[in-house]
């Protein structure tokens, strides 16, 4: 199952796609796998696990659908959804084609390390199936969960031998480093700050937990002790912003967090129940602290998301939402730790460490609202913990069967389908536009082509690239009332951002009306000092007007 995936990925890669459409396709791959494989199951569900089957709906439900790319958090709702049926759907915690599959596509991935170690030059970089290093964090701890379980379960030495051997060149490859740059396997600090806060929080915990049990400290103290660091895990953005703990105003990765924190609290205290699941990013523009972006080539895709996974989830459902997200992580850890200190069954130390390296990869990351295939991976690792930790009793659960079976998946069907025709309009009509000629790009072709962008609107009318290209064509022949309209629609569809406020300042500009075009200019000169800012404000000469 897990394989398909990773084919697909590798068919993306070699066709050339950007990374939007090699998501997208790879999360509406996986979907269809699950479903499928949920359907030949029988679908009986543990009561135990019925708040994690809620969570998907409860996304679902808060979804913005004034998002341009809304369809990106309906796959991700409908693919945890079907994780959810078919990882608490199995009879047994060992499902062998599964986890076996799963180190097939482990030895693929390191594979793709070292294949590009080799082809890579100065122009080539391939850095695997994931555009972040510190989502790599969440795919290797599914990757080792299953080396461990394969380990355990399997009655084939051969898979035992090699989960054994792929669990442990994953975890040095966590170390020694998954992004490659000129032959050189390596780590950037920059990029990798999720990878090692996970490593050293979650050997560090684990080697804590170890010697607690070792020297029979008091149980109910340790369990204490672990509330803490949990509640340290959900709260620390939260402190950290009230509390001023980053005061430098130097362009640092660590600044920039901070003030993705600082926005979204901001928000949070505005809207306290949320602003939709995946509607962070048009909300969170103006809840932007006043700083210099110099370093940033694409100020409009930089607010998308908090770089917190509890702050991330906090704003778009609400305080409700989280506690009820934080709760979902909350209990196997607390059961792991238990069973542990009880039991002193080395699996328990293991999933509790592991997890620990999850709570704490999203403090500097976010899972949801990212990356689809991502997220997918972080979902089935902790379906399987729940479901590896549980009292999971048969007598205490429900089956989906007969006339309610086949409903079940005559409405799920359709639903889906439409799901993934809106979603291929979508990405053909950003074909034409953003993934042929570069996002919010001026160049001179694209205007020239007038003709690409208007196909692009007449398959999805809600393309924004589209429209401020349109907006851009508009401005060069003049026709600015029409050019302001376009400049309308991307924020009425993509919400508040700097370059539209841009966009209209120099269509102002140009119709001579330089009052309004120094108002509109006002927010992005205040914050930002970009290239293309610093050209505007040059020109307007506001301050002197």
């Amino acid at each position: 199952m897990f394989l398909i995936p990773f084919v697909s990925f590798a068919i993306c890669y070699s066709l050339m796609l950007p990374l939007a459409p090699q998501s997208s396709i790879i999360a509406i791959i996986l979907l269809i796998t699950l479903i499928i494989t949920a359907f030949k199951n029988q679908l009986k569900i543990p009561l135990e696990t019925l708040p994690y089957l809620a969570m998907p709906p409860i996304l679902f439900a808060s979804i913005n659908e004034k998002l341009e790319f809304a369809s990106d958090d309906m796959i991700l709702c409908f693919s945890m959804f079907a994780a959810t049926l078919l990882v608490f759907s199995q009879k047994e915690i060992y499902n062998k084609w599964i986890f076996r599959s799963m180190i097939i596509c482990g030895n693929m991935h390191l594979i793709m390390q070292v294949f590009g170690a080799i082809i890579n030059n100065k122009t080539v970089a391939i850095r695997s199936l994931f555009p972040l290093a510190n989502e790599i964090m969440f795919f290797y701890m599914l990757l080792m969960f299953c080396s461990i379980i394969i380990y355990r379960k399997d009655s084939n030495t051969f898979w035992k031998r090699y989960a054994a051997a792929i669990g442990a060149l994953a975890s040095i490859s966590l170390v020694v480093g998954d992004d490659i740059h000129t032959k050189i396997l390596g780590i950037s600090g920059e990029d990798a700050l999720g990878i090692w806060l996970g490593l050293g929080c979650g050997i560090i915990f684990t080697i804590t937990l170890f010697l607690w049990k070792k020297f029979s400290l008091p149980k109910n103290l340790g369990i204490s002790l672990a509330a803490l660091i949990f509640l340290a895990f959900m709260l620390s953005p939260i402190i950290a912003v009230n509390s001023n703990f980053f005061s430098s105003t130097s362009r640092s990765e660590a600044t920039s967090r901070l003030d993705n924190w600082k926005a979204a609290w901001s928000l949070i205290k505005e809207k306290p129940l949320g602003v939709g699941f995946g509607a962070y990013g048009a909300n969170s523009m103006q809840h932007w602290p006043t700083r210099e972006e110099a370093y940033l080539k694409h100020g409009a895709t930089v607010y998308t998301s908090t770089h917190n996974q509890y702050l991330q989830i906090l704003t778009e459902i609400g305080w409700p939402g989280w506690l009820y997200y934080c709760a979902l992580f909350a209990i196997p850890w607390f059961v792991s730790i238990f069973r542990y200190l009880k039991t002193g069954k080395p699996h328990f130390l293991f999933i509790a460490g592991m997890l620990a390296s999850m709570l704490s990869v999203m403090e500097v990351a976010e899972a949801i609202s990212m990356f689809a295939f991502i997220q997918i991976i972080h979902w089935i690792f902790l379906l399987y913990c729940v479901k590896t930790l549980l009292p999971l009793r048969s007598e205490r659960s429900f089956a989906i069967k007969g006339l309610t079976r086949n409903l079940f998946f005559i409405i799920l069907i359709p639903l889906l389908s439409f799901l993934l025709y809106d979603r291929g309009k979508q990405l053909y009509s950003m074909h034409l536009t953003v993934f042929k000629y570069g996002h919010f790009s001026d160049r001179k072709e694209l205007f020239l082509n007038i003709a690409s962008t208007n196909k692009a609107l007449e398959i999805y009318p809600k393309n924004a690239a589209a429209l401020w290209y349109l907006a851009q064509a508009h401005l060069q022949q003049k026709n600015y009332e029409d050019a302001l309209k376009a400049m309308e629609a991307v924020e009425d569809i993509a919400g508040y951002s700097w370059p539209v406020s841009q966009g209209r300042a120099e269509i102002y500009y140009e119709m001579e009306d330089l009052e309004k075009a120094c108002e509109a200019a006002k927010f992005p000169i205040a914050r930002f000092s970009d290239a293309w800012t610093l050209k505007l404000k040059k020109k307007l000469k506001c301050d002197s007007s």
